[in-house]
């Protein structure tokens, strides 16, 4: 395995450095969490659980289970996961696709998003495209 992933089998997952570059798609079977600006020049796919560090660019698609799109983290092209999707503050999303849930915080952008379940927009988020026949929950930030 790369020296900048680690793994533990426990709990299935992979831990990849903060501040790395990966040139070539990933494709993991488990969980993962990625460190603060990591940079994906291709594409991402995790069977398990993502958590895309902070300030981290993913510039292919991603494919997740679930996934947590930390602060200031970019997906450039499309995500896409299977229960749930959370954006934290100031997230940037060209295409979201979920079959459950998609939450999204204050300052997030997002090109086209379609959800199976609901998407919940808290406070000011910038969506160019709500796809049809996605149920749509807008809150006041707390």
């Amino acid at each position: 395995m790369i020296c900048f992933i680690k793994y533990h089998p426990r709990s299935n997952t992979f831990v990849i450095e903060k501040r790395t570059f990966l040139e070539e798609d990933l494709v993991l079977d488990g969980n993962v969490i990625v460190g603060q600006e990591v940079k994906f020049w291709k594409s991402l796919t995790v069977s398990g659980r993502l958590e895309l560090g902070k300030g981290s660019i993913v510039k292919g698609n991603v494919k997740a289970g679930s996934a947590l799109i930390c602060a200031a983290a970019k997906v450039l092209g499309n995500i896409e996961t299977v229960s749930e999707l959370v954006l934290l503050d100031g997230a940037r999303v060209n295409v979201a696709a979920c079959e459950g849930d998609i939450r999204v915080r204050p300052g997030c952008f997002l090109g086209s998003v379609k959800a199976g379940g609901t998407l919940e927009l808290v406070g000011k988020v910038a969506v160019k495209r709500v796809e049809p026949l996605t149920k749509v929950i807008i809150r006041a930030e707390k």
